[in-house]
């Protein structure tokens, strides 16, 4: 268990086993706990790295009131992945996490080796009806309220509740930030498609068999047709990590040992 300094504040993470480094970012109001038995599993053959983001449980802020959006939690990841001193590492993000991984991967190539994002929350793939969860374009507060409701509860988490499929760990506080601050970055990010692509090789885009015809597992097929790599699945649903953590980690090993593969291939 440690620390590292980011701007304005600090990040708590841990980590466990051996092996090569695998960073975990998990979605909604998430923390190092959350996804702590998938850690478990795949610590076997892994130094699994777990983190508060910025402002959540133990993580400290200067100014908790302030913004942080989806740049600046990738910029916090690519920091931790420096003070780890592990060179370029495999990173797994599910839904608010994977958007996060996105955005490091497109502005800091070098600190990934590889990259699974399972059914990133990401608006700017869906056409017509199918953004309608995340369009803030309002006119009311009433109207906007609704929103935020939808969007939280389409990356795993209702608002006014301290737990949900936000898994073990999550704290009241944490659902708060995230429903404040977070959410609304989920709903003005844009992902520069253009500094990926030349990523593709070393990105599976992934969704769960049970999340089919849902609105993260939706934009995780847009996102595998844009970048090319047929869309690769996971057991269970949204939150088959949290739910199913021994299964979900035996196909998530399945995963990265294909990226590993074919990056030996392409450089033999």
């Amino acid at each position: 268990m440690s620390t590292v300094e980011v701007a304005g504040g600090s990040l708590y993470y841990r980590t466990q086993g051996t092996g090569p480094a695998l960073l975990l970012m998990g979605g909604g109001p998430s923390n190092a706990d959350t996804l702590g038995p998938l850690a478990s599993q795949l610590a076997e053959d892994h130094t699994v790295v777990s983190y508060d983001r910025r402002g959540y449980s133990r993580s400290r802020l200067d100014d908790p009131a302030g913004p942080a959006g989806i740049p600046a939690h990738a910029d916090d990841a690519r920091q931790l992945i420096a003070a780890l001193g592990a060179g370029p590492v495999a990173v797994f993000g599910t839904s608010f996490g994977a958007l996060i991984a996105l955005e490091l991967a497109a502005t800091a190539p070098a600190a990934i080796a590889a990259l699974i994002v399972h059914e990133p929350p990401l608006g700017q793939l869906l056409a017509g009806d199918d953004r309608q969860p995340f369009d803030l374009n309002l006119d009311t507060e009433k109207d906007a309220g609704a929103a935020l409701n939808a969007i939280a509860a389409s990356v795993g988490v209702s608002r006014g509740r301290s737990a949900g499929p936000a898994g073990p760990g999550s704290k009241p506080a944490d659902v708060e930030l995230f429903i404040g601050r977070d959410v609304p970055a989920i709903a003005d990010y844009h992902l520069d498609l253009d500094r990926l692509r030349p990523l593709a090789e070393r990105i599976i885009v992934a969704g769960s068999r049970g999340s089919r015809g849902f609105y993260p597992y939706q934009c995780a097929v847009q996102l595998a047709r844009h970048l090319g790599p047929p869309l690769a699945e996971l057991p269970g649903n949204h939150a088959g990590m949290i739910q199913h953590p021994a299964e979900f980690a035996t196909g998530l090993r399945r995963l990265l040992c294909s990226l590993g593969s074919a990056r030996n291939a392409a450089t033999a």
